[in-house]
Protein backbone atom coordinates (compact mmCIF):
# COMPACT_ATOMS: atom_id res chain seq x y z
CA UNK A 1 0.00 0.00 0.00
CA UNK A 2 1.47 3.19 -1.00
CA UNK A 3 1.34 6.04 1.42
CA UNK A 4 1.56 9.94 0.11
CA UNK A 5 2.26 12.17 2.98
CA UNK A 6 1.49 15.98 2.09
CA UNK A 7 1.44 18.98 4.34
CA UNK A 8 -1.28 21.66 4.61
CA UNK A 9 -1.21 25.19 6.34
CA UNK A 10 -3.50 24.98 9.30
CA UNK A 11 -6.78 26.56 8.58
CA UNK A 12 -8.10 30.26 9.69
CA UNK A 13 -11.34 29.66 11.62
CA UNK A 14 -11.89 33.48 13.37
CA UNK A 15 -15.31 32.88 11.49
CA UNK A 16 -17.72 36.24 10.13
CA UNK A 17 -19.66 38.47 12.52
CA UNK A 18 -22.75 37.13 11.36
CA UNK A 19 -23.55 34.64 8.49
CA UNK A 20 -25.95 34.07 6.19
CA UNK A 21 -26.93 30.75 7.75
CA UNK A 22 -27.84 32.08 10.79
CA UNK A 23 -30.50 34.18 9.87
CA UNK A 24 -31.75 30.44 8.21
CA UNK A 25 -31.63 29.25 11.48
CA UNK A 26 -33.27 32.10 13.45
CA UNK A 27 -36.01 31.83 10.88
CA UNK A 28 -36.34 27.91 11.43
CA UNK A 29 -36.20 28.24 15.02
CA UNK A 30 -39.64 29.23 15.67
CA UNK A 31 -41.15 26.41 13.47
CA UNK A 32 -38.62 23.72 15.04
CA UNK A 33 -39.76 24.94 18.47
CA UNK A 34 -43.42 24.74 17.58
CA UNK A 35 -43.24 20.85 15.73
CA UNK A 36 -41.23 19.42 19.01
CA UNK A 37 -44.40 20.84 21.43
CA UNK A 38 -47.16 20.63 19.13
CA UNK A 39 -46.47 17.87 16.68
CA UNK A 40 -46.09 13.95 17.25
CA UNK A 41 -42.76 12.44 17.25
CA UNK A 42 -43.26 10.17 14.55
CA UNK A 43 -44.80 12.65 12.17
CA UNK A 44 -41.22 14.89 12.69
CA UNK A 45 -40.05 13.18 9.90
CA UNK A 46 -42.74 13.93 7.16
CA UNK A 47 -42.55 17.60 8.40
CA UNK A 48 -38.85 17.93 8.03
CA UNK A 49 -39.29 16.38 4.42
CA UNK A 50 -41.80 19.09 3.75
CA UNK A 51 -39.60 22.22 5.06
CA UNK A 52 -36.85 21.16 2.66
CA UNK A 53 -38.95 20.72 -0.54
CA UNK A 54 -40.47 24.31 0.90
CA UNK A 55 -37.04 25.47 1.38
CA UNK A 56 -35.67 24.57 -2.23
CA UNK A 57 -31.76 24.87 -1.13
CA UNK A 58 -29.13 24.33 -3.93
CA UNK A 59 -27.81 21.57 -2.28
CA UNK A 60 -31.66 19.77 -2.30
CA UNK A 61 -32.01 20.00 -5.66
CA UNK A 62 -28.80 18.98 -7.02
CA UNK A 63 -29.15 15.75 -8.54
CA UNK A 64 -26.75 13.32 -6.39
CA UNK A 65 -26.94 9.99 -8.77
CA UNK A 66 -23.90 10.66 -10.51
CA UNK A 67 -21.93 10.87 -7.40
CA UNK A 68 -20.08 8.01 -7.46
CA UNK A 69 -21.69 5.04 -5.06
CA UNK A 70 -25.03 6.77 -4.27
CA UNK A 71 -27.19 4.38 -6.20
CA UNK A 72 -25.41 1.45 -4.86
CA UNK A 73 -26.15 2.69 -1.47
CA UNK A 74 -30.25 3.49 -2.48
CA UNK A 75 -29.15 7.24 -2.85
CA UNK A 76 -29.99 7.96 -6.13
CA UNK A 77 -32.23 11.13 -7.06
CA UNK A 78 -33.24 14.60 -5.81
CA UNK A 79 -35.74 13.07 -3.38
CA UNK A 80 -32.85 11.26 -1.79
CA UNK A 81 -30.93 14.56 -1.02
CA UNK A 82 -33.99 16.06 0.65
CA UNK A 83 -34.71 12.98 2.65
CA UNK A 84 -31.20 13.40 3.97
CA UNK A 85 -31.33 16.97 4.82
CA UNK A 86 -34.32 16.05 6.51
CA UNK A 87 -32.84 14.27 8.83
CA UNK A 88 -30.62 17.26 10.14
CA UNK A 89 -33.18 19.28 10.38
CA UNK A 90 -35.13 16.24 12.75
CA UNK A 91 -32.00 16.35 14.83
CA UNK A 92 -32.35 20.02 15.26
CA UNK A 93 -35.86 19.40 16.75
CA UNK A 94 -34.92 16.65 18.98
CA UNK A 95 -32.27 19.18 20.32
CA UNK A 96 -34.80 21.44 20.98
CA UNK A 97 -37.33 19.73 22.84
CA UNK A 98 -34.53 18.40 25.06
CA UNK A 99 -33.74 22.01 25.34
CA UNK A 100 -37.53 23.42 26.21
CA UNK A 101 -39.28 20.19 28.05
CA UNK A 102 -36.62 16.94 27.46
CA UNK A 103 -37.06 14.51 24.87
CA UNK A 104 -37.49 10.98 25.91
CA UNK A 105 -36.79 8.63 22.93
CA UNK A 106 -36.31 5.07 23.10
CA UNK A 107 -32.66 4.04 22.60
CA UNK A 108 -30.93 0.69 22.66
CA UNK A 109 -27.62 0.58 23.72
CA UNK A 110 -26.10 -2.56 21.51
CA UNK A 111 -22.71 -3.32 22.91
CA UNK A 112 -22.17 -2.09 26.16
CA UNK A 113 -19.52 -5.16 27.08
CA UNK A 114 -16.48 -3.50 24.84
CA UNK A 115 -17.37 -0.45 27.18
CA UNK A 116 -16.95 -2.27 30.42
CA UNK A 117 -14.13 -4.71 29.17
CA UNK A 118 -12.26 -1.32 28.52
CA UNK A 119 -13.35 0.78 31.61
CA UNK A 120 -12.03 -2.99 33.78
CA UNK A 121 -8.84 -2.64 32.31
CA UNK A 122 -8.67 1.06 33.31
CA UNK A 123 -7.49 3.06 30.26
CA UNK A 124 -11.09 4.04 29.20
CA UNK A 125 -11.79 3.95 25.55
CA UNK A 126 -11.78 6.33 22.24
CA UNK A 127 -14.85 6.52 21.16
CA UNK A 128 -14.83 7.26 17.05
CA UNK A 129 -18.34 7.59 16.66
CA UNK A 130 -19.96 7.45 12.93
CA UNK A 131 -21.75 10.62 11.25
CA UNK A 132 -25.02 9.59 11.35
CA UNK A 133 -28.39 12.12 11.59
CA UNK A 134 -29.02 11.33 15.15
CA UNK A 135 -25.55 10.32 16.49
CA UNK A 136 -24.98 13.86 18.72
CA UNK A 137 -27.63 13.59 20.96
CA UNK A 138 -28.26 10.13 21.19
CA UNK A 139 -25.13 8.08 22.24
CA UNK A 140 -25.18 10.64 24.81
CA UNK A 141 -28.11 10.05 26.27
CA UNK A 142 -27.78 6.30 25.90
CA UNK A 143 -24.16 6.43 27.52
CA UNK A 144 -25.00 8.58 30.38
CA UNK A 145 -27.69 6.65 31.37
CA UNK A 146 -25.68 3.65 31.08
CA UNK A 147 -23.10 4.65 33.47
CA UNK A 148 -20.12 5.95 31.40
CA UNK A 149 -18.35 8.81 31.84
CA UNK A 150 -17.83 10.08 27.96
CA UNK A 151 -16.21 13.63 27.49
CA UNK A 152 -16.31 14.53 24.03
CA UNK A 153 -13.73 16.51 21.55
CA UNK A 154 -15.15 19.12 19.68
CA UNK A 155 -14.19 22.03 17.78
CA UNK A 156 -15.40 25.76 19.11
CA UNK A 157 -17.65 25.95 16.80
CA UNK A 158 -19.24 22.90 17.51
CA UNK A 159 -23.40 23.29 17.23
CA UNK A 160 -25.80 25.20 14.85
CA UNK A 161 -22.98 28.25 13.38
CA UNK A 162 -19.48 28.96 12.72
CA UNK A 163 -19.89 32.66 12.92
CA UNK A 164 -19.04 34.62 16.14
CA UNK A 165 -22.81 35.51 16.29
CA UNK A 166 -23.67 31.47 16.09
CA UNK A 167 -20.95 30.61 18.60
CA UNK A 168 -22.34 33.20 21.10
CA UNK A 169 -25.86 32.40 21.11
CA UNK A 170 -26.92 29.64 19.36
CA UNK A 171 -24.19 26.71 19.81
CA UNK A 172 -25.20 27.57 23.35
CA UNK A 173 -28.81 25.61 22.75
CA UNK A 174 -27.06 22.38 21.66
CA UNK A 175 -24.10 22.61 23.38
CA UNK A 176 -25.93 22.82 26.74
CA UNK A 177 -28.24 20.07 25.74
CA UNK A 178 -25.54 17.64 25.42
CA UNK A 179 -23.93 18.57 28.15
CA UNK A 180 -26.66 17.22 30.27
CA UNK A 181 -25.74 13.84 29.43
CA UNK A 182 -22.44 13.97 28.79
CA UNK A 183 -19.67 13.83 31.64
CA UNK A 184 -17.94 17.06 29.52
CA UNK A 185 -16.66 18.39 26.81
CA UNK A 186 -12.71 19.06 25.32
CA UNK A 187 -12.74 21.59 23.34
CA UNK A 188 -9.76 22.31 20.53
CA UNK A 189 -7.46 25.23 21.37
CA UNK A 190 -5.81 25.82 18.07
CA UNK A 191 -3.67 28.35 19.38
CA UNK A 192 -2.66 25.19 21.86
CA UNK A 193 -4.04 22.26 20.29
CA UNK A 194 -1.74 19.36 22.43
CA UNK A 195 -3.65 20.70 25.39
CA UNK A 196 -6.75 19.19 24.27
CA UNK A 197 -4.74 15.62 23.37
CA UNK A 198 -3.78 16.21 26.94
CA UNK A 199 -6.55 16.23 28.73
CA UNK A 200 -8.29 13.08 26.62
CA UNK A 201 -5.24 11.21 27.60
CA UNK A 202 -5.20 12.32 31.55
CA UNK A 203 -9.09 11.27 31.09
CA UNK A 204 -8.38 7.86 29.79
CA UNK A 205 -5.61 7.53 32.15
CA UNK A 206 -8.90 7.36 34.89
CA UNK A 207 -10.77 5.13 32.75
CA UNK A 208 -12.97 7.95 31.50
CA UNK A 209 -13.94 8.09 27.94
CA UNK A 210 -13.44 10.38 25.09
CA UNK A 211 -15.61 10.56 21.92
CA UNK A 212 -14.47 11.97 18.64
CA UNK A 213 -17.00 12.32 15.57
CA UNK A 214 -15.59 10.82 12.13
CA UNK A 215 -14.87 13.55 10.22
CA UNK A 216 -12.47 15.91 8.12
CA UNK A 217 -13.27 18.63 9.93
CA UNK A 218 -10.41 19.33 12.37
CA UNK A 219 -6.60 18.47 12.14
CA UNK A 220 -3.68 18.20 9.96
CA UNK A 221 -3.06 14.35 9.47
CA UNK A 222 -6.26 13.00 7.14
CA UNK A 223 -6.66 9.86 5.94
CA UNK A 224 -8.33 8.62 2.62
CA UNK A 225 -10.14 5.10 3.14
CA UNK A 226 -12.31 3.17 0.44
CA UNK A 227 -16.24 3.05 1.00
CA UNK A 228 -17.41 1.02 -1.56
CA UNK A 229 -15.34 1.92 -4.78
CA UNK A 230 -15.18 5.65 -3.58
CA UNK A 231 -13.46 7.01 -0.56
CA UNK A 232 -13.93 9.20 1.98
CA UNK A 233 -11.43 11.33 4.23
CA UNK A 234 -11.48 10.92 8.02
CA UNK A 235 -8.66 13.31 10.57
CA UNK A 236 -6.46 11.03 12.15
CA UNK A 237 -7.08 12.24 15.95
CA UNK A 238 -9.40 8.96 16.84
CA UNK A 239 -6.89 6.25 16.01
CA UNK A 240 -3.97 8.48 17.05
CA UNK A 241 -5.01 9.50 20.59
CA UNK A 242 -5.56 5.79 21.16
CA UNK A 243 -2.60 4.49 20.66
CA UNK A 244 -0.50 7.44 22.50
CA UNK A 245 -2.83 6.47 25.51
CA UNK A 246 -2.73 2.54 24.95
CA UNK A 247 -7.02 2.25 24.97
CA UNK A 248 -9.16 0.35 22.74
CA UNK A 249 -10.56 2.50 19.89
CA UNK A 250 -14.44 1.32 19.45
CA UNK A 251 -16.22 2.35 16.54
CA UNK A 252 -19.96 3.80 17.65
CA UNK A 253 -22.54 3.79 15.03
CA UNK A 254 -25.96 5.28 15.76
CA UNK A 255 -29.28 4.69 13.54
CA UNK A 256 -33.02 4.81 13.83
CA UNK A 257 -35.03 2.26 12.89
CA UNK A 258 -37.58 4.41 10.86
CA UNK A 259 -40.42 1.42 11.26
CA UNK A 260 -40.41 1.66 15.21
CA UNK A 261 -38.60 4.88 16.20
CA UNK A 262 -36.42 3.24 18.14
CA UNK A 263 -32.94 4.64 18.20
CA UNK A 264 -29.83 1.74 18.42
CA UNK A 265 -26.78 2.85 19.67
CA UNK A 266 -24.16 0.13 18.84
CA UNK A 267 -20.44 -0.39 19.78
CA UNK A 268 -18.46 -2.51 18.12
CA UNK A 269 -15.49 -4.55 18.91
CA UNK A 270 -12.36 -2.69 19.10
CA UNK A 271 -10.53 -2.09 15.90
CA UNK A 272 -7.31 -3.39 16.10
CA UNK A 273 -3.97 -1.02 16.55
CA UNK A 274 -0.89 -2.89 15.66
CA UNK A 275 1.39 -0.63 17.38
CA UNK A 276 3.91 -2.47 15.85
CA UNK A 277 3.26 -0.69 12.68
CA UNK A 278 4.55 2.92 12.26
CA UNK A 279 2.31 5.52 13.29
CA UNK A 280 0.58 6.49 9.55
CA UNK A 281 0.08 2.35 8.15
CA UNK A 282 -0.97 2.33 11.68
CA UNK A 283 -3.88 5.01 11.29
CA UNK A 284 -4.63 4.03 7.65
CA UNK A 285 -5.45 0.74 8.75
CA UNK A 286 -7.44 1.55 11.06
CA UNK A 287 -9.76 4.08 8.98
CA UNK A 288 -9.83 1.56 6.06
CA UNK A 289 -11.65 -0.92 9.16
CA UNK A 290 -13.55 1.47 10.19
CA UNK A 291 -14.74 2.21 7.10
CA UNK A 292 -15.55 -1.00 5.91
CA UNK A 293 -17.98 -0.97 9.41
CA UNK A 294 -19.97 1.80 7.78
CA UNK A 295 -21.04 -0.34 4.82
CA UNK A 296 -23.89 -2.61 6.92
CA UNK A 297 -25.36 0.34 8.51
CA UNK A 298 -25.45 2.41 5.00
CA UNK A 299 -27.14 -0.41 3.10
CA UNK A 300 -29.71 -0.43 6.07
CA UNK A 301 -30.15 3.08 6.55
CA UNK A 302 -28.53 4.97 3.78
CA UNK A 303 -30.37 8.60 4.12
CA UNK A 304 -29.56 8.63 7.55
CA UNK A 305 -25.84 9.17 6.78
CA UNK A 306 -24.34 13.22 6.61
CA UNK A 307 -21.30 12.67 4.48
CA UNK A 308 -22.77 11.35 1.41
CA UNK A 309 -21.74 14.73 -0.41
CA UNK A 310 -18.11 14.09 0.83
CA UNK A 311 -17.14 10.88 -1.07
CA UNK A 312 -15.13 11.13 -3.67
CA UNK A 313 -13.57 8.87 -6.46
CA UNK A 314 -11.24 6.36 -5.08
CA UNK A 315 -8.41 6.22 -7.25
CA UNK A 316 -6.07 3.02 -7.45
CA UNK A 317 -4.22 2.24 -4.73
CA UNK A 318 -3.34 5.43 -3.23
CA UNK A 319 -3.68 6.82 -0.16
CA UNK A 320 -3.10 10.22 0.80
CA UNK A 321 -2.23 11.74 4.46
CA UNK A 322 -1.91 14.84 5.56
CA UNK A 323 1.43 14.95 8.13
CA UNK A 324 0.64 17.79 10.68
CA UNK A 325 1.61 17.74 14.71
CA UNK A 326 0.69 15.04 16.58
CA UNK A 327 -1.63 17.07 19.50
CA UNK A 328 -3.72 18.73 16.41
CA UNK A 329 -4.87 15.71 14.93
CA UNK A 330 -8.55 15.91 16.07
Amino acid sequence: MKINVRKRKRASRSGKAFAVEDLGFLLRLPVFVFVSLFVPEKRWRSVCLWLERLKRAPESRRDVGDQPDLAAFGIAGREDRLRVDAMRSEHNIQIVREWLVGWRPEIELLGAEHLDAAREQGRGAVLWIAHFAFNALAAKMVFAKAGFDVFHVSRPEHGFSKSRFGILFLNPIRTGVELRHAAGRIVIDRANPAASMNEARRLLRQGKFASITAGAWEGELLVRARIGQSAIEFAGGAPRLARIAGAPLLPVFVVRDDSTGKIRVTVENPIDLDRSQDKAELIQSAAQDFADRHLAYLKASPHQWRDWGKLKAHQGTLIETEAGCLSSAF
